[in-house]
């Protein structure tokens, strides 16, 4: 009897507050999420691996359930889960067209990390695709001198590494050649003291004074390609 009024409660429910439910069981655990989905048919028609949180599941996942989960999350489009895969696909699985394409999705679905790891790459390679890059880099939005910039630079910083560590980095990228670009900047390059913390292999600060985007970007590419070397496996 209290199972039929749970379910019909539960029916009752609107789906998007169903989906909402859905996605605060996932933040939670894998469990939580296929346990709620599972508990009645409202919720089976309202789970969308679209929007729910990977933030319980490994970045490299290995156990068999969180691989799974992935892995739709993956087929529904979920911009954090095409993020991961194409991070794998460029930088450990040495499959760089495949990894592009999946970061491209994710970029296009606005996730930031995707943007900023998309755009960095597109920059390396020179050319018109450097031109790409910045384009794609600049839908960030970051006014500079700016602390909201530097925080969510430390923040995608940080996303990366924290990737890099988990998984055999195979790829490293050459950093950008520059270009003369007349814009009197006085950026000034910081020495990298690599230690084992990561807020200090990967300084927070980016008071770079005044500066175009092409030197912005050159230098946090700069960044990121050392990074890259850092984990390179040889």
């Amino acid at each position: 009897m209290t199972t039929n009024i749970t379910s019909d409660i539960v029916t009752s429910l609107p789906e998007h507050m169903l989906s909402e439910i859905l996605k605060h069981a996932a933040s939670n655990s894998i469990a939580d999420f296929i346990n709620v989905k599972l508990c009645c048919k409202a919720f089976e028609r309202a789970s969308n691996y679209e929007n729910v949180s990977l933030d319980r599941v490994s970045l490299v996942p290995w156990r068999k359930c969180e691989k799974g989960f992935q892995k739709r999350c993956k087929a529904a489009n979920n911009a954090e889960a095409l993020y991961r895969k194409g991070m794998i696909n460029c930088f450990s699985r040495r499959k760089s067209e495949s990894g592009l394409r999946y970061l491209k999705k994710a970029t296009e679905k606005g996730h930031v990390e995707a943007v900023y790891t998309y755009g960095i790459i597109l920059i390396c390679l020179d050319g018109e695709l450097r031109k790409q890059g910045l384009r794609v880099l600049s839908s960030l939005h970051l006014p500079k001198p700016n602390e909201g910039s530097s925080r969510m630079i430390a923040s995608c910083r940080s996303k990366t590494e924290k990737f890099l560590r988990c998984m055999w980095v195979h790829v490293a990228l050459t950093g950008p050649k520059g270009i003369c670009c007349n814009c009197d900047c006085d950026i000034e390059e910081k020495p990298n003291h690599s230690t084992s913390t990561e807020c200090q292999t990967w300084d927070a600060s980016n008071d770079v004074g005044h500066c175009c985007d092409y030197c912005f970007w050159d230098r946090e590419a700069n960044v990121f390609c050392s990074l890259l070397r850092k984990y390179l496996v040889n």
